[in-house]
This record gives C-alpha cells, sequence and structure tokens, in this order.
C-alpha cells in the first residue's frame, strides 16, 4: 500500500509498504481522510516523546473497515474512526481513568503505524461508527474535537464564564467553539498570525489579539475567569496567568517537548489559581461524534489544505512554516471526494 512515511527528522517519504498478517482482535480500515496535527509536525522535526522512526503518522482519521480478523464481521463495510490510544486496561493509571498514562502504551502514528496510508489497523475495541449525516471529511476532526471537549471539561466551565483563548490553530479553534458549546464566553483569542485570528472570529471569538509585547501591554486590565493555551509557545502559561482573575484557572493543552519559560509561581498561591494540563481526547469521541453531527462544531475554518498524499513535502512546509491561508493539512487518500 501506498503511505507517507517518517525515519527522522524532517524525513518524509512516499513508501510502498506490505499489507501484513491482521491481529487478532484487529480490524483493517480503508483511510478516507487523515489531517495533520500539530504533535504530527512535531514527530516530523523530531522534536516528540514516546515515538519511534521509521513510522507512518497520523491518528485524525476517517475512513470505511474492509476485513476483521476475529470477531466483529459487523465492522466490515461501517464508515469509522477510531482512539489513537491502545492501552493495557490493567495498570495503575489504567485502573485510575488515565488510559493515556498506560505503562504499556502503544499510540497510532507515533508507536503504530498511523493513518497516512491507503490502509490502517485498528483493534476493533477502539473503533467508533459514524452516522450517515458525518461526512468522512469532517470526521477526521473527530479525535481533536474530543481533546478540545476533554479540555472543556477539565476546565470545569460555568455558563456565563469568561473564557481567553491563547493559540488559534487547529485545537484553538475548536476548543473555541467547545467553550462556547459549554456556555462560556469566549471574549479573546490570541495569535501572532492575522489570518488564524480571523478564524477564531469566524468560529465566535469576540475579538483577537497579537501575541506581542505591545499587544499584551494593551491587554494588562482584562482578567478571565479561564485561559485556554492551547499555542505550545514557552511564554503562554506565563501569559496565561497574567491574563487570569482570582480564584480562575489556566488549562494547558498546547505544549512543545523541551521547551521551557519561567513562570512567577507567587501569581498559584496569590491568585488562588489552578494550573491545569490536559492530554489527549479524555474518551470524549462519542460526544464528539454527536456534536460534528449536529453541525454544533465548524470544522471548515481550520481545513484549509486537501491534498494528495504525492503532495506532502510541498503540504509538510506550509504547515511548519505556518504560512497564511493554512491551519489544518488534510491528505485525501482517495481524492476528489467530498470535503463537507
Amino acid at each position: 500500500m501506498k503511505a507517507l512515511q517518517f525515519s527522522g527528522s524532517s524525513q518524509a517519504k512516499l513508501v510502498n509498504l506490505e499489507l501484513g498478517p491482521l491481529q487478532v482482535g484487529w480490524a483493517r480500515v480503508q483511510v478516507h481522510y487523515n489531517s495533520v496535527c500539530g504533535s504530527d509536525l512535531a514527530l516530523y522535526a523530531g522534536n516528540w516523546h514516546g515515538h519511534r522512526y521509521p513510522i507512518v503518522p497520523g491518528h485524525e482519521w476517517s475512513g470505511i473497515v474492509t476485513e476483521v480478523n476475529g470477531p466483529g464481521d459487523h465492522w466490515v463495510g461501517q464508515r469509522v474512526i477510531g482512539d489513537l490510544i491502545h492501552a493495557c486496561r490493567v495498570c495503575p493509571p489504567c485502573r485510575d481513568g488515565l488510559p493515556v498514562m498506560c505503562e504499556s502504551l502503544t499510540e497510532l502514528g507515533f508507536t503504530v503505524n498511523g493513518g497516512c496510508a491507503e490502509y490502517v489497523d485498528v483493534p476493533t475495541e477502539n473503533l467508533y461508527s459514524l452516522p450517515d449525516e458525518l461526512d468522512l471529511a469532517t470526521a477526521c476532526q473527530v479525535e481533536p474535537t474530543a481533546v478540545a471537549l476533554h479540555s472543556v471539561a477539565r476546565a470545569g466551565i460555568q455558563p456565563g464564564e469568561r473564557v481567553a483563548v491563547l493559540g488559534c490553530g487547529g485545537i484553538g479553534l475548536l476548543i473555541i467553539q467547545a467553550a462556547q458549546y459549554a456556555g462560556a464566553a469566549v471574549e479573546l483569542a490570541t495569535d501572532p498570525i492575522e489570518f488564524r485570528r480571523g478564524a477564531a472570529l469566524t468560529v465566535g471569538a469576540s475579538r483577537t489579539s497579537n501575541t506581542d509585547a505591545a499587544a499584551y501591554a494593551q491587554l494588562s486590565d482584562e482578567r478571565f475567569d479561564v485561559v485556554f493555551e492551547a499555542s505550545g509557545a514557552p511564554q503562554s502559561v506565563a501569559q496565561a496567568l497574567g491574563l487570569l482573575r482570582p480564584g480562575g484557572r489556566v488549562i494547558s493543552v498546547g505544549y512543545r517537548v523541551g521547551a521551557s519559560h519561567p513562570i512567577e509561581t507567587a501569581k498559584l498561591p496569590l491568585l488562588y489559581a489552578s494550573l491545569i494540563g490536559v492530554m489527549g481526547p479524555g474518551g470524549k469521541y462519542r460526544e464528539a461524534i454527536s456534536l460534528l453531527t449536529r453541525g454544533g462544531i465548524d470544522t471548515k475554518p481550520l481545513l484549509t489544505d486537501f491534498v494528495a498524499l504525492e503532495g506532502h513535502e510541498a503540504a509538510l512546509a506550509r504547515a511548519v512554516e505556518r504560512k497564511p491561508g493554512t491551519i489544518r493539512v488534510v491528505f485525501d487518500l482517495l481524492g476528489g471526494g467530498s470535503h463537507g
């Protein structure tokens, strides 16, 4: 099968891989769409954790089941997405409801081959069926939408709370919408790129700001109940604390491996503030599917570039360089399909 493979830092190529035997309890899925996440770009840059090379990246995919080995023949022919996390379910983190922290974790697109290929193999227990009303191009955003919903749930959003979102990439744009779905008022979104700030306004942010020192100086009197840090920029947690009201919460979603920046730790007790980390989709897949199906989340502003695998080199360059007009690259594995 045709696949995109990362073989090292900034090394990506198209390869033909043999379709090996399907493991018992696993399904083989013909991939229709796979979007490129910030973690995929970090993996491409060689700056990620818990991965191996060579690897077929991709965990934000959608497709149709073609084969199952073992019980579960009813999956064949179904339109699906899948959880990227394959956990043991018996170690202490798993028993505590944190499969993303599993002591023997495997992750699709990081430790086992993922969705940037004509086919992907997935445990049947990780599959989620899709309603006919949800097109497959939109469905490749189920996983990041689940991350956004999980982030909002961790924040404990209450209706009417004032929210700021730092970072208007794919996850940031989804968090803006998920926070509004929970009843919050997203009154500020920040990003250094004008095109992304425009996308934030499109999905419902009341206003936007640049991220330089002069722009943040203009925000010195602003205070929010919840600030989501979705950029991964190392200085953003400190900036988030500077925007927080007493008793507020900073939700750290984005991160860059190895990046660091000092924060004024005294602000945590002095503001009676909470700093909360979020990792992964938190099992919010069904809620994400339902919300996307009802049109409660608009993915069009973030799915900007639909390309074939053959166009990976230019597409990855646009995404890495954060070119104006590009937010999320989506690999269209079949070509010419509906993009929602």
